[in-house]
């Protein structure tokens, strides 16, 4: 299968399954997705972190923001704000 094409308008999830990012990074990220014409959509748990700064928050916690927003149906499109080790677990 292959998913529909996003048009503008469309919410986006931003999830942050893996290491932290700088607030400023992130402003900019979203920021580009609106100027494109979507809805960036995020829980205020992107911003946590853990394991002394080296995730973005408990595993627990990444991997409930990935299945909330995969499950959620007015979400078109998930997006990581970023890779890394943190992801696997």
């Amino acid at each position: 299968m292959k998913p529909r094409a996003l048009k503008p308008g469309d919410r986006i999830a931003v999830v942050s399954p893996a290491s932290p990012f700088s607030r400023e990074a992130f402003e900019k990220g979203v920021g580009e997705l609106r100027t494109l014409g979507y809805v960036p959509v995020y829980h205020d748990s992107v911003f946590d972190r853990a394991l002394g700064g080296m995730t973005s928050g408990p595993a627990e916690l990444r991997a409930a923001a990935f299945v909330r927003a995969w499950s959620d149906p007015s979400i078109a499109a998930l997006i990581a704000v970023r890779g890394g080790h943190g992801s696997v677990h």
